[in-house]
Parts: C-alpha cells; sequence; structure tokens
C-alpha cells in the first residue's frame, strides 16, 4: 500500500499532459482557420478599398466631363447671340460634336476613359407647369442636358475600358470586376424681369433738344412723321386720318413754314388752323387727344380743345432757338410732341414711331425675345417699366390690343411681352428716373416680399434680371437712408484687395444700388445696359459685378451706332444662360 499514492500521482500526470496535448491541436486548427479568415478579411478590405477608389475616381472624371460638355453648350449659344445668329443645339450641331470630344479629352486628363460616341448621350430638360418639376426627356431637342458615362466593363483588362483586376480575387473566385459611374449636367433655364427705363428722357435724341447733329435730329424726326402716316391711325368711329398725307394747312412740310409774328392768333390764322370744315368743326384738329384711363384713345378734340393745343404749340416754336424758331411744320410738332405731351394721356400714337432711344431699346427687347424663343431652353419672361414709379407690366389694353397676363406674369408668351414692349412709349411714367423701384419691382415679382408671397420665379430655374438706363436714378422713398452696417466693400471689391472699388455719396445711387442688394441676396442675377451718353455707368457697373452678371455700355454716339449697339447687348444677354450644373440622373 505504501507505493499507491505515487502510482496514483503518476497516472495523472501522465492524464495532464494528454490533455494539454490534445488541447495544442485545437488550437494549430483554429488558428489555422482565424489566419484563413483573417487574410480573407484583409484581400477583400484591399480589394473594396481599390474598387472604392477607382470607382471615385471615376465619378470625379465624369462629373468633370459632363460640366465641361455642358460648357460647350452655353458657349455655342453665347457665340451665337455674340454673332447675332441663331443657333440649334441638335444632333447635327457642331456644339454637340464639340461636346462629345469635351467629354472624351477632360475624363482622359483625370485618367478615365470615355468613348466620345458611345458614352455621351443628349436630353432635354423641360418645364412640366402641371406639377412644376424638370423632368428630362429623351428624343426631345433642343438639347441642354449631357450625360457621361464611364465604364470598365470590357473583359480584356488590358483595354482602355477593361475590368479592374482584384489583387486577391483568387481568394473570393474572381480575377476582376466591372465598374461605372455617370453624371449628368444641365443648362439651367431663367426667369428674366426686362426692367426698362421709359421716362421721359427715352425720346431724347430724337428731339430737337437732342446733343445729336442737326442733320441726324432731322432723319430722326422725319422717321416719326413718316411712321404716323404709313400708320395712318384714324379718329375712333371714323375714316378721318390724325395725320393727314396734306399736312395741316400751311403746316404741309418738314422743315416748315416761318411765320415772322409773334401773334398767336396770326399765327394760327396764317397756317389755316382755325379754318372750319362744312360741319362747323375744325379742318384740321390737333392731331393727338390722348387716352382715356381705360386706355382707349380719346376722340377728336372739340374745337375749343384743339384752338388750345394748337396755341401751346404754337409756343413752343416760338420760343425755339436757332434753325427752327418760328417755323411750324412736322419736325417742330414732332419734337413738340415728344418734349412736351409725351405721356399716353396726351398723345396716343407715340408708341407707333422710332423715337430714341425708346425704339432701339424696343428693337432690342424684340430681339431678344426671339433669340430666347429659337433657343427653346425654357426661359421665361416678364417686365417692368420705370419712369418717375415703377410698374409690373401684367395687362394691356388700348382697344385693341387685350393682353392679361396676371396669373403668370413671368411667362414663356414671348409674342405678349414683346406687344406690350412695343405699345408702350417714352415718358409714361412722368420724366424721372426711380431706377431703385424698377429693381424692386423687378425683385418682387420674382422672388416676392417675403412670406406668403414667394413671387413667380420657378423652383428650379435661375431668377434674372436686365436693368437698362440711360440716365442717372433720381428717386428714392420718402425719408430713406442706407442701412447701418452696409459695407460697400462686400460688393464692389473689383481686385480683391478688401476695399471698396465702387460707393457714392448720392442717396439715390445709393437706394438703387441697396435693393440691387436685397435682390442679389434672394439668388438674382443683374444683368446691367448703359444706353447713351449720360447713362450712369459706374453704378450699372457696380450692381453687375455685385451679382455677378453682364455690364454692358453702348454710347450714345448716333443713333445707328446706338442701334447696333444695343441689338449686340440684347442678343449678348440672352444668350449667358447660367453656367451648367450637376444633377441627379432620373
Amino acid at each position: 500500500m505504501k507505493n499507491q499514492r505515487p502510482l496514483n500521482k503518476l497516472y495523472a500526470e501522465r492524464r495532464r499532459r494528454r490533455e494539454r496535448f490534445k488541447r495544442r491541436g485545437v488550437i494549430v486548427v483554429v488558428t489555422g482557420f482565424c489566419l484563413c479568415a483573417i487574410f480573407g478579411f484583409v484581400a477583400l478590405s484591399v480589394d473594396a478599398s481599390r474598387m472604392v477608389l477607382t470607382q471615385t475616381r471615376m465619378q470625379n472624371a465624369v462629373d468633370a466631363a459632363a460640366l465641361a460638355a455642358a460648357e460647350e453648350i452655353t458657349a455655342a449659344v453665347y457665340s451665337a447671340s455674340s454673332d447675332g445668329t441663331t443657333v440649334t443645339i441638335d444632333s447635327n450641331s457642331q456644339a454637340i460634336a464639340s461636346a462629345r470630344q469635351m467629354a472624351a479629352d477632360v475624363a482622359e486628363r483625370n485618367g478615365v476613359y470615355v468613348d466620345p460616341d458611345a458614352d455621351v448621350f443628349f436630353r432635354k430638360r423641360s418645364f412640366n407647369g402641371a406639377n412644376g418639376t424638370w423632368p428630362i426627356q429623351w428624343g426631345s431637342t433642343p438639347y441642354n442636358v449631357v450625360k457621361v458615362v464611364a465604364r470598365r466593363t470590357n473583359s480584356n483588362t488590358a483595354a482602355s475600358d477593361g475590368q479592374l483586376p482584384l489583387a486577391f480575387g483568387w481568394a473570393v473566385g474572381r480575377s476582376q470586376v466591372s465598374l461605372q459611374t455617370q453624371a449628368s449636367a444641365f443648362v439651367e433655364a431663367r426667369d428674366i424681369v426686362v426692367v426698362l427705363d421709359v421716362s421721359a428722357s427715352m425720346n431724347d435724341d430724337s428731339s430737337l433738344d437732342s446733343t445729336l447733329s442737326a442733320a441726324e435730329v432731322d432723319k430722326l424726326l422725319d422717321g416719326i412723321w413718316d411712321s404716323l402716316r404709313t400708320a395712318d391711325p384714324k379718329w375712333p368711329n371714323t375714316a378721318v386720318s390724325k395725320f393727314p398725307s396734306a399736312g395741316f394747312g400751311s403746316m404741309s412740310s418738314y422743315a416748315g413754314t416761318y411765320v415772322s409774328s409773334t401773334n398767336t392768333s396770326t399765327i394760327l390764322s396764317t397756317l389755316g388752323l382755325t379754318q372750319n370744315d362744312s360741319s362747323g368743326n375744325r379742318k384740321y384738329p390737333f392731331p393727338q387727344a390722348g387716352r382715356n384711363s381705360d386706355g382707349t384713345p380719346k376722340g377728336k378734340p372739340s374745337n375749343a380743345t384743339s384752338d388750345a393745343l394748337w396755341t401751346d404749340y404754337v409756343s413752343y416754336v416760338k420760343s425755339l432757338n436757332g434753325a427752327y424758331n418760328r417755323k411750324y411744320g412736322y419736325r417742330t410738332l414732332m419734337s413738340y410732341l415728344e418734349q412736351e405731351r409725351y405721356d399716353p394721356s396726351q398723345s396716343e400714337d407715340l408708341w407707333r414711331t422710332p423715337h430714341y432711344p425708346f425704339a432701339a431699346i424696343k428693337g432690342g427687347a424684340a430681339l431678344f425675345l426671339n433669340f430666347l424663343d429659337g433657343l427653346d431652353f425654357g426661359d421665361e419672361v416678364g417686365w417692368v417699366a420705370y419712369g418717375q414709379w415703377a410698374v409690373q407690366q401684367k395687362t394691356y389694353y388700348d382697344g385693341d390690343v387685350n393682353i392679361d397676363i396676371t396669373s403668370n406674369p413671368i411667362t414663356p408668351d414671348y409674342p405678349s411681352i414683346n406687344m406690350m414692349i412695343t405699345h408702350h412709349q417714352a415718358g409714361e411714367l412722368n420724366g424721372w428716373t426711380a431706377m431703385g423701384d424698377g429693381i424692386k419691382k423687378g425683385r418682387e415679382l420674382l422672388v416676392g416680399t417675403g412670406g406668403s408671397d414667394t413671387g413667380y420665379a420657378r423652383v428650379g430655374a435661375q431668377p434674372t434680371m436686365l436693368v437698362m438706363t440711360d440716365g442717372m436714378t433720381n428717386q428714392k422713398p420718402s425719408g430713406w437712408t442706407l442701412p447701418s452696417g452696409f459695407k460697400w466693400s462686400d460688393w464692389t471689391d473689383y481686385d480683391g484687395n478688401g476695399s471698396a472699388d465702387y460707393s457714392t455719396t448720392d442717396s439715390y445711387k445709393k437706394y438703387a444700388f441697396w435693393e440691387a442688394t436685397e435682390a442679389i441676396k434672394k439668388g438674382v442675377v443683374i444683368h446691367t445696359l448703359a444706353v447713351g451718353n449720360d447713362a450712369d455707368r459706374n453704378l450699372m457697373k457696380a450692381i453687375a459685378f455685385a451679382s455677378g452678371g453682364v455690364y454692358i455700355n453702348v454710347p450714345g454716339d448716333g443713333v445707328e451706332y446706338m442701334r447696333a449697339g444695343l441689338l449686340d447687348a440684347f442678343s449678348q444677354i440672352a444668350g449667358k444662360v447660367p453656367p451648367p450644373k450637376l444633377v441627379y440622373d432620373q
């Protein structure tokens, strides 16, 4: 019995050794499995990281390629507008060929292959007024959307579009993987409010007060008379011409009849302006009676009213200096209407005439609208007229034309906008220049006044204003002062040195500029147009700079030069479409 205990200890020790040996075997097996799993995860993470990095690089490349390709479209539009030509963005246009190649080139510079013929697609983004969305459509032109696809789907990994080889693909049974990315960029449509100066100075160039040469002024005044003769407006409900081809008694020539007398009654009698017809009415009634409050033209004036109007005209001619003093004819009569009776309530037919510079503005606006119509990028247009105050133009009625766009005053109905502008005349909102109120009314038309009034600009379109003037703003709200804390350097630091390059002490200019900054804060881009020698170029340049818009200067060096400059200016602004934006594919 003495050796029993040592034997038990021996057996126990052997059992422990055997158990330790068994555990070691399990750990080796488990470790082997763990190492395989770890290696698999490492292999997966390495390849997954390469896939993510590759796909990110491809996505960045197609983003840049789509934007660059869309820029080719915007460049083609702007180039056409600058050249005064039309542009059609379809599959046959040079812009599309350039866009395809640009997409491929930009992608290649980013290390990604894009086939310009197979991987670049074009579509059209247009507005659906029923639900306020911007669907992108295949097969519709003109193209304003570019889609670029980058593919690595070729089974030949050595090819430019070859699949991505996997470093550890054998661990998961795959040696390569397909990748694909895409991006679309679009040219944003605009909601454009045209803010036009209709103050009385907008007919100064074609009056006897003009700074143009006498020969050019004579030509312009003759053109005004000729346009009225061609239009041949009649007195309401009659067949009697307001501007008879034979003139008015002895007032029967452009240059006019000289009457030496200074006695008004003698002058009227000498000219035959007080003669009666067989019915006892004046044979030559004063040719303009004005409009009623509802816009309809007034009837032929009574004898007393006609005599009073001719008397006022005679006083005007007697007061003239120079060659036309006491010369009674078509030129002095046209200048009298422009300078003394420019409002529609006084002269109902001046809208028919080429009075300058407003006639050039009308021509530019017509060209502007025609370009937008041909472009067909979904732009919509409204307009504001300003003189001593500003008016959002939503309706027009003159007895012949009846337009009402109140429900949608920023509209794709370009003909209605053009018709309203055409039927307006310089001076109809008095003779002053309230540019600040014009900008304010334009901003409110676009983006509203805040709260529930959000304006008429569409979500998904660029709110834009085109502000035009030929003079210096000289109106502001009573008591208005520039808000404290306003910093000019925040808006007019042209050279980036931290200091303002434009500021003013003129309160009227301050108000106009401040109203512009209020619009800019709402995302409105403002293009400006300074017309003629008296336009406030510094203010207009500052407003355009602050908003990132285009400033165009049209000097007053002769009517033909001005007319050509305005046509070019309106064309350029029409073609200044917004920079392309990326859009999520639908």
